[in-house]
């Protein structure tokens, strides 16, 4: 542009100030007005400011609108999938479906009652399976189900879950009919993923029982069982706590644990622990393998004793005369308890024992205890208690029992061995070996006592007794061996004459 002057007057500076800055031609289009004047037509410009952080913060919200939307839309769709999958789930077809599986897993025929799910657990009133004849289990009656399930439980293919709890169940055996059929549905043609699969099954109160007579051959009441399906051994595994523990012939027993392995046709009998039904302190433990579906194989469990009540595991009409608490030992047998699976099971049991460190063993209620108690005038006898040693073998086969090999003894006063039984009518049988020390016959004066026992042999002086009668009258014929004695010197004379007996000898004077 030219040059402009350095100074103007008022009236220039008007002038230029109406007539508004100069339009460049490069910026517009030079027209003709009307009048003939020429002006350059500028187009408007809009204001335009470029901002980054502002789009920046568009797009964002643009996003996290489309975003919300999308998880609105599917938490829409997945209630409505959840909805309708748990209408499915409480359907008719869906709980017959479940049926139908539950007999394909167990074999059994089986009753549901008061089946229902939610999102989280599946639920029923009851469910009773019962198997065919051949197979060792009978029915099987639980109540009170509820099930933690995993999510693809309601597409209906399987149920699954972690965990089921029982409230109660009561389970009965029998012994398997040969023959006869395992299962009441056919087994699964290929096999695949189960249709029915929890890892545990729970339940606190737990009955058992084995076979159909009253009393039942065996029952298990008040117990707590869980059932797992997968263990370390790979193996389905089952741990009992507590119980009642009931075993025709046997005394009440009380179960403290047990831990069972399923192996085929076979049950692994790891641990099963039981103690005396009013002792907590001791136990008898139990281990082996049981084959039910074989009845010509005998089943053998190890017997482990300790501090154990010799009355909880050879019954109340021993401890009658022996009490005390054993420890089981090596001896000429194993310790066993073997039995055939079988209606008639032949139960035999073989345990060999020692007295424990914590007990020392008594021995009462047999008549010529009250004898020698009379003749030596030494109330100890009434009841001689054995410090020294005190072994046998308990022995059990059927209903009867006996203590074989006894061998109990207390230096300087008395010893006591042999056997006693008592059979399934509680008569008593066995004869026992009284021996009693030198110092001890001398000491009691009496004639007919020194001619009655034998010769000293490993420290005492030894005469044999039958025993007889019945565990709650029992007898011996000490008093016969005694009054028939020859005596080794002269006898003083009696009032009728004759051999002082027994009733002159314990007459007060």
């Amino acid at each position: 542009m030219p040059s402009e002057p350095e100074k103007y007057s008022i009236d220039e500076m008007m002038d230029r100030l109406k007539g508004g800055p100069e339009a460049d031609p490069a910026d517009g289009e030079l027209v003709t007005r009307a009048d003939g004047s020429q002006a350059i037509r500028v187009k408007k410009r809009k204001r335009r400011s470029t901002q980054p952080h502002k789009e920046e913060v568009k797009r964002t919200r643009r996003a996290r609108i489309v975003q919300v939307s999308a998880a609105l839309v599917l938490v829409f769709l997945a209630i409505l999938a959840i909805g309708g999958a748990v209408i499915y789930a409480n359907s008719r077809p869906f709980r017959d479906k479940l049926v139908r599986n539950v007999a394909a897993a167990t074999g059994a025929g089986v009753e549901l009652t008061q089946f229902r799910m939610n999102p989280r657990t599946a639920n029923a009133g009851g469910l009773a399976l019962q198997w065919p004849a051949g197979n060792a289990l009978d029915e099987l009656a639980l109540r009170g189900l509820s099930g933690e399930i995993f999510p693809s439980s309601f597409l209906g293919k399987s149920m699954r879950g972690e965990e089921v709890i029982v409230g109660s169940a009561n389970l009965k055996l029998r012994i398997p009919e040969a023959g006869a059929p395992l299962r009441a549905t056919p087994a699964p043609a290929t096999a695949g993923e189960a249709p029915v699969a929890f890892n545990r099954y729970r339940t606190p109160t737990f009955d058992l029982q084995l076979g159909e007579t009253q009393p039942p051959a065996l029952r298990l009441s008040h117990s707590e069982v869980s059932l797992s399906t997968t263990s370390l051994s790979g193996r389905p595994q089952m741990r009992l706590y507590q119980g009642i523990l009931d075993v025709a012939g046997w005394p009440r027993l009380r179960l403290d644990r047990g831990l069972l392995e399923f192996r085929g046709g076979e049950v692994d009998v790891i641990a099963l622990r039981v103690q005396d039904e009013k002792d907590d302190q001791g136990y008898m433990e139990f281990s082996g393998t049981v084959a039910p579906y074989q009845p010509d194989r005998v089943s053998v469990l190890e017997v482990k004793l300790e501090s154990f009540p010799i009355g909880g595991i050879a019954g109340p009409e021993i401890a009658r005369f022996f009490n005390g608490l054993i420890d089981s030992a090596s001896g000429p047998v194993p310790n066993s308890l073997a039995f055939l699976p079988t209606a008639s099971p032949e139960t035999r049991m073989d345990v060999a024992f020692q007295a424990s460190t914590s007990s020392i063993p008594d021995l009462n209620g047999l008549p010529f205890l009250h004898i020698l108690a009379e003749i030596t005038a030494d109330e100890w006898f009434e009841r001689p208690v054995f410090q020294n040693e005190a072994t046998g073998i308990v022995h059990r086969e059927g209903d009867a029992v006996a203590l074989r090999e006894i061998d109990f003894r207390t230096k300087g006063r008395m010893a006591l061995k042999g056997d006693m039984a008592v059979a399934a009518n509680r008569a008593l049988t066995g004869s026992l070996e009284i021996g009693l020390t030198e110092a001890t016959i001398t000491t009691s004066g009496n004639l007919r006592l020194d001619s009655l026992f034998g010769p000293v042999e490993n420290g005492y002086r030894w005469v044999t007794v039958k025993l007889s009668g019945g565990s709650n009258a029992p007898a011996d014929d000490f008093k016969e061996l005694f009054n028939s004695a020859k005596l080794k010197s002269e006898p003083a004379a009696t009032e009728g004459g004759g051999l002082p007996t027994f009733e002159d000898l314990t007459r007060p004077r």
